[in-house]
């Protein structure tokens, strides 16, 4: 299935396109997903599915129940969640939710072998092609950014223990994902808002 979409075929609801977001904490991950999301609404009549798997963990912490609770101990201290979780939010939005009809723009999945293959298995059930953006910034400008949002979990060794596994275990997924036949647009997450949103624009065909 062809993705790359013009801007008349995106006016004209045809050919939905799949997003999935990697990149370093604080590297304007959510940021950009936004502004994707309302270019893809602007240009098309289709729907948009999306999934932000961070604040999907957070919303399950702050439900209180037991599970929400071991949820929000591993967030607070700044380790990977296990994958049955993600792979479990995420299978969930799609079985109970998806038509088949929508975009589909993500953040926060594939951290992990499981979760990759997951996802993955789930867009070539749906016949869905794949695009990935992956944002890039240095370690610095990470805890720069994330301290100064002011979230609660955020401190800096959170901060450091999450940029460590993000090295260690959501890095590779980007060659499992090519090896697996997928594309990786690499964006520079150090220049403006506007410029990284022209630049995936551009990666995208959009």
């Amino acid at each position: 299935m062809n993705t790359t979409l013009s801007n008349e075929n995106l006016s004209n609801g045809v050919n939905p396109i799949s997003v999935l977001f990697f990149g370093t904490q604080g590297a304007g991950k959510g940021t950009q997903v936004k502004i994707l999301i309302e270019y893809l609404k602007q240009q098309s009549n289709r729907a948009v599915v999306t999934i932000d798997m961070g604040q999907q963990l957070r919303n399950l912490r702050d439900t209180g129940t037991y599970t929400g609770k071991l949820v929000g101990g591993v967030i607070d201290a700044g380790h990977r969640m296990p994958d049955f979780m993600p792979v479990y939010l995420q299978t969930k939005i799609f079985v109970d939710t998806f038509t088949g009809e929508e975009h589909i723009v993500a953040d926060g999945l594939a951290r992990g072998a499981d979760q990759t293959r997951c996802f993955d298995d789930m867009m070539k059930f749906y016949d869905r092609d794949l695009h990935i953006v992956n944002l890039v910034i240095s370690d610095d400008t990470a805890v720069k950014r994330l301290i100064s949002r002011g979230r609660n979990d955020d401190t800096e060794e959170a901060i450091r223990n999450r940029l460590a596994w993000t090295k260690t275990d959501v890095m590779p997924q980007l060659e499992l994902l090519e090896s697996r036949g997928r594309t990786v647009h690499t964006i520079d997450g150090e220049q403006s808002i506007e410029g990284a949103h022209a630049d995936i624009l551009k990666a995208l065909g959009l």
